[in-house]
Order: C-alpha cells, then structure tokens, then sequence
C-alpha cells in the first residue's frame, strides 16, 4: 500500500524540463491498476511545498477499502527530477467494507506509509503546458492542470 500511496501522492514523471512548463500549481492526478483506483489533487507552491489530497479506492483480502488522505511535503525538481521530504500526512476517510477505520490500526498505518516514503523520486515529462504522465514505479499516473 505504501507504494501504491507514494506513487499517487508524490506525482512523479519521467522527461525533460522547460521554462515554459511548470509544475506549479493544482494538478488532478488519476492512475488506475487491476486492484485499485487513485486519484488526487496536488498543489505545488513556489515555496517548495507540496499539498495532496489523496483518494484510494482498491480490494484488499476480500475487502472493499477507500481511504482519503492529506499529504504535505517539501518537494525539489531538479534536472527533471522531483523527489520530496514528507512534512505531515492526515487519514481523513477510511472504510473497511463500508464500516468507519478512520481511528483503526489500519488508518495510523496509512499515516506512517506516507511518511515514511521519504526517498521517492522520479522524472518529469510534460505532454503540453496543462498535461503530464508520471511514470513512476506501477501504472502510469495521467495528470492535468486545473
């Protein structure tokens, strides 16, 4: 699951950069794989900061799970590549099977995966100003400008 949340929080991409593409701003990110779908609103600022709101929905052992999450980091692009320190993370929605976890050993867990992805880092490839594909470790995370 920690992969699975790093790699839908941390937006990350694979290509070069230019001036005229930025990545700051809100981006909407969505990837979808066989067990789950994610997607998220990223907010990276001129400060360096990254804001996400992540929401997770994907079958566990036979269960149904979604989860929303808040993730801030410190975020660099450097060379075309972004990698990101975690600051803080917040499980603001979690339901197991439709039942509330959010004060579940499961939702601290979630909490501690997000912070604990502190070496992610991938490339940038921008398509057009307002588009870009993360590639990062799994599926492929397609996202757009808002």
């Amino acid at each position: 699951m920690k992969a699975l949340l790093t790699a839908a929080t941390l937006v990350l991409l694979s290509a070069p950069f230019s001036s005229a593409q930025s990545i700051l701003g809100t981006w909407t990110c969505a990837r979808s794989a066989a067990d789950n779908d994610a997607v998220s609103n990223v907010t990276f600022s001129e400060t360096g900061r990254l804001d996400a709101l992540v929401n997770i929905d994907f079958l566990g052992l036979d269960q149904e799970v979604s989860a929303q999450a808040r993730y801030r980091s410190d975020y660099q692009l450097v060379n075309g590549t972004l990698s990101d320190t975690p600051v803080s993370a917040y499980v603001s929605k979690l339901t197991i099977d439709g039942q509330d976890a959010r004060r579940s050993e499961h939702a601290e867990t979630l909490r501690r995966a997000l912070l604990d992805g502190s070496d992610a880092s991938a490339t940038v490839t921008f398509t057009s100003e307002n588009y870009m594909i993360l590639s990062a470790d799994k599926a492929p995370i397609n996202c757009v400008r808002m």
